[in-house]
């Protein structure tokens, strides 16, 4: 049997022709030849060079670490997630690229998610493993890709809005409920810049009833996402070196102001301290940007706070939590030494930061007993934060 020849594609910003490439039918990004003419509408993180549009273009597919995604997979008939993402012309709900097969003769209006229906059966069987799905119910682009590895599944509701349904790991539901909680901290503040997350009732593994959380989508057809790691891409970085500066370099260098960048780290840094959350990596920061003038529109609003509260820490083990040891996938390893990049210390008010903690009680009942050691937890650290506030830098102390 002689070597399959890969196929072309044309990677389309919207309806802007970006790139020809050569995908194998494993997904597999072969060579590509850029459009000249359009040179400002190739991915920013794709830039610098091959090696770099290589990688984009693979995390460009849905992790194959995403719990469910085998099986899902396997009763899709697909081999590969990168195999899916071809199949679904690489189309998103976070911006607006997608390929196009040279022979075809598609457009942006015939195929985008934001507009047209479809349904996300991947992420159906992976939220609702054990649950019968007729899968001949699919539209022709079956989902969207998404990052991440939990279960995730992408909804349409009866107006027409997109929103996505998030699970939780393992049996507790209270990464879910943690974005209920973060959602309040922000709205107590009076913080606009945030996603709401809401309860949803989903089917667990066992096909009982459980709870995971939704959030409507933030971009639309004007308005697409980049990724802090996709910005970090165009930059070089020194090794070791902290991802916080270049980060602001590349802000900056878009057109963002320095007062804007500043104001939302300082709150987004002291809020994730607030609630203890150890997940802020380049992937779950962003900015959004119009696809059309390819303008700056600022930070998108923050997301994904559901590795937080001590979720992972066993019960016995909360009582010996040490604040000064916790460690962090962010700019910087260590929790407390994230707080040296606040340039106002006074972005949270503490009066306004003060939390009901009832939303733990929806918990699984033999997680329910966390609920007294995590405010504890919580009102520790809202009594460093404000230490922190009055002048003492808490990464040099032990606290």
């Amino acid at each position: 049997m002689g070597k399959r020849i890969p196929k072309e594609y044309i990677l389309m910003h919207k309806d802007i022709p970006v790139c020809l490439m050569e995908i194998s039918d494993e997904g597999v990004l072969g060579t590509y030849r850029k459009n000249k003419e359009a040179e400002e509408h190739f991915p920013l993180g794709g830039q610098m060079n091959d090696m770099k549009f290589h990688d984009w273009w693979k995390d460009r597919a849905i992790p194959k670490t995403r719990n469910g995604a085998k099986t899902a997979l396997q009763k899709l008939g697909y081999k590969s997630t990168n195999s899916a993402l071809v199949d679904n012309l690489a189309l998103s709900l976070s911006d607006c690229y997608w390929i196009k097969p040279r022979a075809e003769d598609l457009t942006w209006d015939d195929v985008n998610l934001f507009a047209n229906d479809f349904v996300d059966t991947f992420g159906e069987l992976t939220i609702n493993r054990d649950k019968e799905i007729d899968i001949r119910k699919e539209t022709e682009f079956r989902f969207a890709t998404s990052q991440g590895e939990l279960q995730k599944k992408w909804c349409i509701d009866s107006s027409g809005k997109r929103y996505m349904i998030k699970g939780n790991y393992g049996q507790s539901f209270q990464q879910s409920l943690n974005e209920i909680f973060a959602s309040t901290l922000h709205e107590k503040q009076g913080f606009n810049n945030y996603t709401k997350y809401s309860l949803a009732r989903i089917r667990v593994e066992g096909n009982v009833n459980g709870i995971g959380c939704m959030s409507y989508d933030f971009c639309s057809e004007s308005i697409e996402c980049i990724s802090a790691w996709e910005l970090l891409q165009t930059t070089k970085i020194r090794q070791n070196e902290s991802y916080y500066f270049p980060l602001k370099k590349v802000c900056l260098g878009l057109g963002m102001s320095e007062e804007n960048f500043n104001s939302f780290m300082d709150y987004e840094i002291m809020t994730d301290y607030l609630i203890s959350n150890t997940d802020r990596h380049m992937n779950n920061i962003a900015v959004l940007r119009n696809p059309d003038t390819l303008e700056l529109l600022g930070f998108a609003p923050i997301y994904d706070s559901g590795n937080s509260m001590f979720y992972n820490v066993p019960y016995d083990l909360l009582d010996k939590v040490k604040f000064d040891e916790i460690k962090t996938h962010s700019f910087i390893a260590k929790e407390s030494k994230l707080l040296s990049y606040v340039n106002n210390r006074n972005a949270v008010d503490i009066n306004k930061a003060v939390m009901d903690f009832d939303i733990y009680t929806k918990d699984v009942f033999e997680r329910q007993v966390r609920t007294d050691k995590l405010k504890r937890l919580y009102e520790r650290k809202l009594r460093n934060l404000e230490v922190f506030q009055n002048g003492k830098d808490l990464w040099k102390s032990r606290y």
